[in-house]
């Protein structure tokens, strides 16, 4: 083994290594087991306390419920594609919530008895406790004992303060709140809190504070989410969801959004984090090292190379004339041609030594297209170099007239088919386009997602009144429905922005087809749809198992939609000389000629108002697009529609 093939080795392999590192860490997904299990939950509701700013609290000014974990659950409600429901309580009343079931989760300190009623998650932050005291009394830590303090019923620091200081005495309240106005009263002798809502209240009431106040630190424990003991699964998926947070630094940035730079939330330092990225950072310093040295040996070949190669030619500037694709040549300034290169003499065909001071309208004519308004003539007029793109015989050419340095009154002529790079740059805008649509509805979806779990909210504590009237429950029940169609548009336009990647695996389309007609059962039933499946595959077939599932899913959508009225509708797959071919056919409404040929573009749709987002039809031409694909789709009004779906496979290995 010589000395560049190992330096090439060894830089291969720590490349090797960086990558699996990096890829390492990538983000876990969730497992088809656990998005089913998303998807069958009614709702995923988050309760805590109403009134403990800034971590969670009801604004009085739009009664929105906001705070540092109010974000956090919202993040992870997008992370994890699902929609959670924040509501504000009372804190023992939210605890109990959580323990009867009721909600699903609700952010605490960890102890043993709480141990014994709910399971934890990764802890989401890191938070101190602390006693606020007089200045001017020169409280000491082991005064405690003998302190009449007020406190927040169902807090973890009773808890603490009984195990530490079973001498003090405390006074329970609803929430901080309370409590600390007890102290200013001077009806107990110090508060206990959390200490960024107690520095909001000591904050919030500055200007209304004569005395001065001091902190007491007790403890500082990580803070997590609790669920109910048998939600196993929804701590595996809130794991996931913040692990990935802590990954994007989104939870710092929450941080910095509610206390700025310097915050008393601290986080938890992942030393083998630290250590991934000194090891990553010094490989990737290793590697480049390498591959520098191993440039320098293929650039010193390169240039002994070519050396010889101009030492040895007789025509140096000819070989790299001739070698380019481009159309060259050389004209003077009466427009005599004094070179071509080999490209432009077989366009034509021409002898190269016959053109030698021939006019160059004989050659570039049918570019130019008009020999009045020379190009030439405007080149060496302006001396400047002019660029212009022309078409002949429906193809895009670019014409590049630049003036040689080296040899007076001379032009270099660059004639290059642009057509294909025309094309691909406009499909690149489009989808750039799309991207930034898709990107758009996202955050639209966001936007309009908090004021709908506001409404869900408001909803909900309303039911909760055991004095409500039938009347208002029917109302509720119409706001819930209207907010679960308001949801379900949200969800669509969130698949939208999220379309598969480009991962093939090994997939059973059968098993598939069956599932994606049962997510549809409730549909197919009401609207009294008979579904035949028929398929010849007996065998596993690799492809892109996202995109298939996106097209069959929103293929069946459409046609369970176009027959409210009852109908068939027909699923067939089978494979046809290595294609993969689906056919969907409904007997349902059809589609009428005019909207046929726009039932692919993006946001258009042939239903109700409210009743569809325009984005099923284009993501299945987009998935089909994406796998090289074909549709072909036929319909007739009141007889219904089918879609023909054609995909190339791909080979299983062996």
């Amino acid at each position: 083994m010589n000395k560049k093939s190992a330096v090439f080795i060894v830089a291969f392999l720590m490349v090797v290594i960086v990558v699996f590192i990096i890829n390492s860490n990538n983000k876990k997904q969730l497992t088809e087991y656990e998005i089913e299990w998303l998807k069958s939950q009614d709702a995923i509701i988050y309760a805590a306390n109403e009134n403990a700013p800034p971590l969670r609290f009801v604004d009085k000014i739009d009664n929105q419920y906001k705070g540092v974990v109010v974000d956090i659950v919202n993040l992870l409600s997008l992370e994890l594609g699902t929609d959670i429901q924040t509501v504000p309580m009372k804190w023992d009343d939210a605890l109990l919530s959580l323990k009867e079931g009721h909600t699903h989760l609700c952010d605490m300190f960890i102890n043993k008895e709480r141990s014994q009623d709910y399971l934890f998650t990764d802890p989401i932050y890191n938070l101190r406790t602390v006693l606020l005291t007089k200045t001017d009394e020169n409280i000491e830590i082991e005064d405690i004992n003998n302190m009449k303090i007020s406190t927040e019923l169902g807090d973890y620091a009773n808890s603490y303060l009984k195990e530490n200081y079973p001498g003090a005495e405390l006074v329970y309240t609803h929430n901080v709140e309370e409590a600390f106005e007890l102290f200013l009263e001077g009806e107990v002798d110090a508060v206990i809190g959390d200490e960024p809502i107690i520095t909001f209240l000591l904050v919030e009431r500055n200007d209304s504070l004569n005395l001065e106040y001091s902190n007491i630190i007790l403890y500082e424990e990580e803070v997590v989410f609790a669920v109910a003991k048998d939600k196993q699964i929804l701590v595996h998926i809130l794991n996931k969801g913040i692990n990935q947070l802590k990954y994007k630094g989104q939870l710092e940035k929450i941080q910095q959004k509610w206390f700025g730079i310097s915050t008393p939330l601290t986080f938890e330092v992942n030393q083998s984090e630290v250590i991934r990225k000194i090891v990553i950072t010094a490989i990737v310093i290793g590697s480049a090292l390498i591959l520098i040295l191993l440039y320098n040996f293929q650039l010193q070949e390169l240039v002994k190379k070519r050396t010889e190669e101009l030492e040895n030619s007789r025509n140096e500037l000819q070989i790299i004339f001739d070698g380019i694709s481009e159309f060259m040549l050389v004209v003077d300034k009466n427009k005599n041609v004094l070179k071509i290169n080999k490209s432009l003499a077989e366009y034509f065909p021409i002898v190269k030594e016959y053109t030698i001071g021939k006019k160059c309208d004989l050659y570039i004519k049918k570019f130019c297209n008009d020999c009045s308004n020379c190009l030439i003539e405007e080149a060496f007029g302006n001396k400047k170099n002019i660029k212009k793109e022309v078409v002949a015989e429906n193809e895009v050419y670019e014409m590049n007239f630049q003036h040689l340095k080296d040899i007076n009154n001379t032009l270099l002529i660059r004639i290059k088919n642009i057509t294909l790079d025309k094309i691909n740059r406009n499909r690149i805008l489009q989808t750039n386009k799309m991207i930034a649509v898709g990107q758009l509805a996202a955050g639209m979806a966001h936007e309009i997602r908090n004021p709908l779990g506001i409404v869900r909210t408001q909803s909900y504590l309303l039911r909760m009144n055991d004095k409500i009237e039938d009347a208002a429950l029917k109302s509720l029940d119409f706001i819930d429905s209207a907010v679960g169609r308001a949801s379900k548009i949200i969800d669509n336009i969130l698949s939208f922005s999220r379309l598969s990647n480009n991962e093939s695996k090994i997939i059973d389309i059968n098993q598939m087809v069956s599932k994606l007609v049962e997510m549809h059962n409730d549909a197919i039933k009401k609207n009294n749809i008979n579904v035949k499946i028929e398929s010849n595959i007996i065998d596993e077939i690799k492809i892109n198992g996202d995109s298939i599932e996106h097209i069959i899913l929103n293929l069946l959508s459409n046609s369970v939609d176009a027959m409210e009225s009852g109908g068939d509708l027909f699923i067939t797959t089978h494979i046809d000389n290595n294609d993969l071919i689906i056919i969907c056919q409904d007997t349902g409404s059809g589609i009428d000629d005019n909207s046929i040929n726009n039932i692919f573009n993006p946001f258009f749709t042939t239903k109700e108002l409210g009743k569809g987002t325009g984005l099923g039809l284009f993501i299945v031409y987009s998935e089909v697009e994406k796998l090289n694909g074909k549709i072909d789709v036929r319909s007739k009004i009141n007889e219904g529609t089918i879609f023909t779906i054609t995909i190339p496979l791909e080979r299983k290995s062996s």
